[in-house]
Protein backbone atom coordinates (compact mmCIF):
# COMPACT_ATOMS: atom_id res chain seq x y z
CA UNK A 1 0.00 0.00 0.00
CA UNK A 2 1.22 3.08 -0.94
CA UNK A 3 1.93 6.17 1.42
CA UNK A 4 -0.79 8.30 0.29
CA UNK A 5 -3.41 5.36 0.73
CA UNK A 6 -2.17 4.54 4.31
CA UNK A 7 -2.46 8.51 4.86
CA UNK A 8 -5.88 8.58 3.97
CA UNK A 9 -7.10 5.38 5.42
CA UNK A 10 -5.38 6.85 8.88
CA UNK A 11 -7.41 9.88 8.37
CA UNK A 12 -10.53 8.37 8.20
CA UNK A 13 -9.52 6.32 11.23
CA UNK A 14 -9.07 9.05 13.55
CA UNK A 15 -12.31 11.18 12.30
CA UNK A 16 -14.22 7.94 12.93
CA UNK A 17 -13.16 7.42 16.47
CA UNK A 18 -13.27 11.55 16.93
CA UNK A 19 -16.75 11.52 16.04
CA UNK A 20 -17.40 8.08 18.25
CA UNK A 21 -15.53 9.88 21.54
CA UNK A 22 -17.92 12.98 21.17
CA UNK A 23 -20.85 10.99 21.20
CA UNK A 24 -19.80 8.97 24.23
CA UNK A 25 -19.01 12.51 26.14
CA UNK A 26 -22.42 12.95 27.75
CA UNK A 27 -23.29 16.70 28.82
CA UNK A 28 -23.82 17.33 32.92
CA UNK A 29 -27.07 18.95 33.00
CA UNK A 30 -25.61 21.25 35.80
CA UNK A 31 -23.39 22.73 32.95
CA UNK A 32 -26.51 24.47 31.70
CA UNK A 33 -26.17 26.94 34.74
CA UNK A 34 -23.26 28.05 33.20
CA UNK A 35 -23.36 27.47 29.63
CA UNK A 36 -26.59 27.57 26.78
CA UNK A 37 -26.99 23.92 25.40
CA UNK A 38 -25.91 25.54 22.21
CA UNK A 39 -22.46 26.94 23.58
CA UNK A 40 -21.87 22.82 25.46
CA UNK A 41 -23.60 21.04 22.09
CA UNK A 42 -20.84 22.74 20.28
CA UNK A 43 -18.39 21.94 22.65
CA UNK A 44 -19.60 18.27 22.79
CA UNK A 45 -18.94 18.20 18.92
CA UNK A 46 -15.70 20.31 19.01
CA UNK A 47 -13.89 19.46 21.96
CA UNK A 48 -15.18 16.55 23.55
CA UNK A 49 -12.88 16.83 26.12
CA UNK A 50 -13.60 20.25 27.01
CA UNK A 51 -17.04 18.77 28.12
CA UNK A 52 -15.40 15.98 30.38
CA UNK A 53 -12.86 18.49 31.97
CA UNK A 54 -15.83 20.73 32.78
CA UNK A 55 -18.41 17.45 33.76
CA UNK A 56 -14.80 16.76 36.22
CA UNK A 57 -14.43 19.87 37.61
CA UNK A 58 -18.40 20.00 39.05
CA UNK A 59 -17.58 17.11 41.43
CA UNK A 60 -13.53 17.22 42.29
CA UNK A 61 -12.32 20.94 41.76
CA UNK A 62 -13.61 22.07 44.86
CA UNK A 63 -13.84 20.61 48.87
CA UNK A 64 -15.40 22.33 52.13
CA UNK A 65 -12.72 23.36 53.93
CA UNK A 66 -10.74 21.72 57.34
CA UNK A 67 -12.18 23.66 60.45
CA UNK A 68 -8.59 25.37 61.11
CA UNK A 69 -9.39 27.31 58.16
CA UNK A 70 -12.21 29.46 60.24
CA UNK A 71 -9.29 30.81 61.90
CA UNK A 72 -8.94 32.80 58.82
CA UNK A 73 -12.98 33.26 58.21
CA UNK A 74 -11.67 37.39 58.41
CA UNK A 75 -9.79 37.24 55.34
CA UNK A 76 -12.12 35.24 53.58
CA UNK A 77 -14.97 36.42 50.67
CA UNK A 78 -18.42 35.06 50.68
CA UNK A 79 -19.06 33.53 47.94
CA UNK A 80 -22.01 34.49 45.70
CA UNK A 81 -23.87 33.14 42.79
CA UNK A 82 -22.85 33.79 39.10
CA UNK A 83 -25.82 35.94 37.10
CA UNK A 84 -26.10 33.20 33.93
CA UNK A 85 -26.56 35.84 31.68
CA UNK A 86 -24.03 38.36 32.56
CA UNK A 87 -21.24 35.98 34.06
CA UNK A 88 -21.55 39.18 36.83
CA UNK A 89 -21.52 38.64 40.42
CA UNK A 90 -25.33 37.92 42.05
CA UNK A 91 -26.91 37.42 45.46
CA UNK A 92 -24.80 35.85 48.09
CA UNK A 93 -24.73 31.83 48.45
CA UNK A 94 -26.38 31.74 52.62
CA UNK A 95 -26.12 27.83 52.23
CA UNK A 96 -24.70 24.41 50.72
CA UNK A 97 -26.17 21.12 51.09
CA UNK A 98 -23.65 18.15 50.17
CA UNK A 99 -24.61 16.63 47.35
CA UNK A 100 -26.71 18.93 46.01
CA UNK A 101 -23.57 21.72 45.33
CA UNK A 102 -23.36 23.01 41.80
CA UNK A 103 -20.60 24.88 41.49
CA UNK A 104 -21.37 26.18 37.68
CA UNK A 105 -23.80 27.87 39.60
CA UNK A 106 -21.06 30.07 41.60
CA UNK A 107 -18.62 33.18 40.62
CA UNK A 108 -15.05 32.36 41.71
CA UNK A 109 -11.81 32.57 40.79
CA UNK A 110 -9.64 29.89 39.83
CA UNK A 111 -5.90 31.15 40.03
CA UNK A 112 -3.22 29.42 38.70
CA UNK A 113 -1.08 28.39 41.52
CA UNK A 114 -3.11 28.63 44.69
CA UNK A 115 -6.28 27.92 46.11
CA UNK A 116 -9.00 30.33 47.00
CA UNK A 117 -11.49 29.98 49.73
CA UNK A 118 -14.96 31.56 50.00
CA UNK A 119 -17.48 31.70 53.00
CA UNK A 120 -20.55 30.49 52.66
CA UNK A 121 -23.06 33.10 53.98
CA UNK A 122 -23.22 33.33 58.08
CA UNK A 123 -23.11 28.97 58.22
CA UNK A 124 -19.55 28.74 59.43
CA UNK A 125 -18.97 26.67 56.24
CA UNK A 126 -16.03 27.77 53.87
CA UNK A 127 -15.47 25.52 50.62
CA UNK A 128 -12.38 25.68 48.75
CA UNK A 129 -11.17 25.24 45.26
CA UNK A 130 -8.17 23.64 43.86
CA UNK A 131 -6.02 25.75 41.67
CA UNK A 132 -6.13 25.39 38.05
CA UNK A 133 -2.43 23.61 38.26
CA UNK A 134 -4.03 21.35 40.67
CA UNK A 135 -7.41 20.96 38.76
CA UNK A 136 -5.24 20.11 35.50
CA UNK A 137 -2.62 17.52 37.34
CA UNK A 138 -5.95 15.42 38.78
CA UNK A 139 -7.64 15.64 35.69
CA UNK A 140 -4.67 14.14 33.84
CA UNK A 141 -3.71 11.69 36.44
CA UNK A 142 -7.63 10.26 36.09
CA UNK A 143 -7.22 9.72 32.65
CA UNK A 144 -4.14 8.53 32.89
CA UNK A 145 -2.09 11.40 30.84
CA UNK A 146 1.70 12.11 32.40
CA UNK A 147 2.78 15.70 31.65
CA UNK A 148 6.29 14.25 32.16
Amino acid sequence: MNMNKKFVILLIALTLSGIGYAQTVQIDPRLEKAFSMEQLQRMQKESPITIELLNYELDYSWFIAEPDMMQKEDAIDYLYYKDPETGDRAGMVQKIEPGKVNIAEFYYERPYNNRVYYKVGKTGTIIGFYSNKEMSEMFNGMKGYSHE
